[in-house]
């Protein structure tokens, strides 16, 4: 071996036809050779177990990250892919069976986390797992065995009383409207946030959502895209609620200084909304006016 300029020991080995480089800052050549053959056991002994579950996670994060807004992600899988990171990250992903992913299910079951968590958290690993399996780093995937209890803790939201419905009824000025168009329209808030003039058919009397604004942080995020592909739809415009929307207004309905320019932050949707419910006395929350809503049209027989 040579040594480099820099003070290193190089040495290169084809293994299964490629180059591999080792490199080793021992003091003399012959404890450099000891150093790289250490290194090169440690390699095949890599290689033979495969890589570590985090090396394939990270990979997998990334590539998921270029067909999924980073906001949509960080809302509702990053958490779970780093409780995934932290409990099976130094493991060879293929060294990993199903029993090592329950026992981390089992641990969000008894800390009392809800349905919704505990299957967000299975999704997150069975996809770096199909990930894996597609790119070689395993034969087979894990998850596909393991079935969730039907009994798990699902959170219930509960519907707003009559009384309740009646007084959102009679409030439409101001922020008040937007309790009202949740209770008129059941669309969900992040798609009533995204609401444009653009969005509402006055003369054919209906509502077609295209966007949703998310928040990240306080900062509002207009998003071109819809929870589900079922919210897609044609909303009727009911006459009750026609009748207290503006009729000439430009860029979104529910804005920051009313000048439909920007949607509204975080901070001051939470504060509008807060101020809303003391005046009036109710404790609701925008997604029950949306059951609300379902409610309405059950007991209409539709």
């Amino acid at each position: 071996m040579k040594q480099r300029p820099d003070g290193r020991w190089p040495k290169t080995i084809v293994i299964n036809g490629e180059p591999v480089h080792f490199y080793s800052r021992a003091k003399t050549e012959k404890a450099a050779e000891r150093d790289i053959a250490r290194q090169m056991i440690e390699y095949r002994d890599r290689l033979e177990r495969g890589e570590l579950f985090k090396i394939v996670a990270e990979s997998w994060e990334r590539e998921y990250l270029k067909r999924v807004p980073y906001h949509n992600y960080k809302k509702c899988g990053a958490k779970a892919f780093e409780r995934a990171v932290e409990s099976l990250g130094d493991y060879p992903i293929k060294e990993i069976a199903a029993k090592d992913i329950d026992v981390l299910l089992q641990k969000l079951i008894a800390q009392q986390y809800g349905k919704a968590a505990v299957a967000t958290q299975k999704s997150i690993i069975n996809m770096i797992f199909k990930y894996a399996v597609l790119n070689g780093y395993c034969d087979t995937n894990p998850v596909d065995v393991i079935r969730l209890p039907n009994n798990l803790k699902k959170k219930k939201r509960e519907l707003p009383t009559t009384e309740e419905m009646r007084e959102v009824s009679m409030h439409s000025d101001g922020f008040d409207l937007f309790p009202f168009f949740l209770l008129y329209t059941g669309m969900r808030p992040s798609e009533a946030l995204a609401v444009k003039d653009t969005n509402i058919d006055f003369k054919n009397s209906c509502i077609r959502p295209t966007h949703h604004v998310i928040h990240d942080g306080n900062t509002p995020i207009y998003e071109s895209v819809l929870k589900t592909d079922a919210a897609q739809r044609e909303i009727i415009l009911l006459d009750r609620l026609k009748s207290v929307l503006p009729k000439k207004f430009k860029g979104f309905l529910f804005s920051m200084n009313g000048d439909g320019k920007e949607p509204l932050t975080r901070k001051a949707y939470v504060k509008r909304w807060e101020k809303y419910c003391k005046t009036y006395g109710l404790s609701i929350t925008p997604y029950q006016l949306r059951h609300g809503y379902a409610t309405m049209l059950f007991e209409a027989g539709i």
